[in-house]
């Protein structure tokens, strides 16, 4: 006959706190969504910290080319072969997300169809009014089974006027994609011809902001499907602990776990405090296309004082 109990997994001996098997099946239903929702967002995450390189990239390579300037071809090849492997990191670790997360959502839900549906449609809604949202995905296609993404760039620089009216040199570093090479690829005909009626060469970076402020909002609306089961969750977990404490008198449940004759389930907030972590860090991504970094001085002057 099979045993339960609680019981801290250290070396010595313990108290036990018998529990039933329903209890168990609990305690293994309430961590399982705790863990399954911190692998979708340490999935998204991942996505997060690759555009962080990408444009950070950028940044680097247009500082670069302020301060030395007059590199040769090599080395502008190099760049963009960095900014190749930044988006196509970025795209294989959306790839992992958009693959993956409905597996993570039958788990902690065990197969419910509707949530199913709305967590498929989180991510398909922002097709419409989103051409970087649509374009993208299909860029990682063109990406996988044909060529690179980067079909040109440009360093420049001119003067323009701060917001102080003064004139500042600023220096700008852009990526194109060429609709007409995209349109040769292994697309249906409404994609080619899609590809077809776009201008020449297409802003790159804007695509890309475009995508994440798109690919944010779905996530977040992910988040919201699992906010329910989350906190349930939550709270099953602390009545266990606080159960146990209680039993036992002890005043710590480090190590505390969950036993039957064949498994050992931990019982802990591990997960969702990593989770609740990663959530406060990511936040959604909003006006991207209408925001960027700046370096230029406040103001010349300085006061020398007496």
């Amino acid at each position: 006959m099979s045993e339960y109990y609680l019981r801290l997994n250290a070396l010595s001996r313990p108290k036990k706190v018998e529990i039933t098997a329903e209890q168990f099946e609990d305690i293994r239903c309430a961590v399982n969504i705790q863990v399954e929702s911190l692998y979708i967002e340490q999935k998204y995450d991942f996505v997060m910290e690759n555009y962080l390189e990408f444009e950070d990239s950028i940044l680097r390579c247009g500082l670069v080319d302020m301060l030395i300037g007059g590199r040769d071809r090599k080395e502008f090849n190099a760049n963009t072969a960095l900014f190749n492997r930044r988006i196509m990191n970025l795209l294989t670790a959306y790839k992992t997300y958009d693959d993956t997360h409905l597996q993570h959502f039958n788990r902690i839900f065990q197969r419910d169809r509707e949530v199913l549906r709305k967590a498929k449609s989180s991510l398909s809604q922002e097709f419409d009014g989103r051409v970087g949202y649509w374009m993208i995905p299909k860029i990682r296609n063109y990406v996988q089974h044909q060529g690179f993404p980067i079909h040109g760039s440009a360093y420049g620089s001119r003067w323009v006027k701060d917001s102080h009216g003064i004139e500042r040199n600023r220096y700008t570093v852009n990526l194109y994609i060429s609709p007409d090479e995209l349109s040769d690829g292994k697309f249906n005909l409404e994609i080619r011809e899609r590809f077809a009626r776009m201008r020449k060469k297409v802003d790159l970076k804007f695509l890309i902001r475009d995508f994440m402020e798109g690919f944010s909002a779905a996530h977040v609306r992910n988040r919201e499907i699992l906010t329910e089961r989350l906190e349930w969750s939550s709270e099953f977990i602390s009545s266990v602990i606080q159960d146990f404490l209680l039993a036992t008198g002890y005043r710590s449940s480090v190590a505390l776990s969950a036993f039957s004759s064949d498994d050992r389930l931990s019982v802990a907030h591990f997960a969702n405090e990593q989770r609740l972590y990663l959530v406060r860090k990511n936040t959604v991504l909003t006006r991207l296309t209408d925001r960027y970094i700046s370096n230029e001085l406040e103001s010349k002057d300085v006061d020398l004082g007496g």
